[in-house]
């Protein structure tokens, strides 16, 4: 993490010395950093994403909804196109999340 943090700082001060940038210059250079972090990011290891499933499988069972709906709530909750695209980071917080979840106030 470091070495990628020290790789950021490299590319942000060769990219940006002795220049002026407009709001669109600063805009697309951070752009450009988002997406260098998101590329860079870990996904839920096979046991989290196996608990987030099951999670996610007793939710449906417990209020009578099926699975991939309680998927289609995760993923669009987080903007992610599958829940195996969760990053590692929200692990704990799609755990609390999909404990509150009350379906029937999402879906109708």
């Amino acid at each position: 993490m470091t070495s990628s943090k020290n790789q950021e700082a490299t590319i942000s001060s060769e990219a940006t010395e002795d220049r002026d940038f407009s709001t669109g210059d600063l805009n697309r250079l951070t752009a450009s950093l988002i997406a260098h972090r998101k590329a860079n990011e870990k996904l839920l290891n096979s046991i989290e994403l196996t608990a987030v499933l099951g999670l996610i499988a007793y939710v449906a069972h417990t209020q009578k909804v099926r699975d991939d709906v309680v998927c289609e709530v995760v993923t669009s909750h987080y903007g992610i196109s599958a829940v195996s695209a969760l990053p590692s980071r929200l692990y704990q917080d799609a755990i609390e999340y999909l404990m509150d979840l009350k379906m029937n106030k999402v879906v109708n």
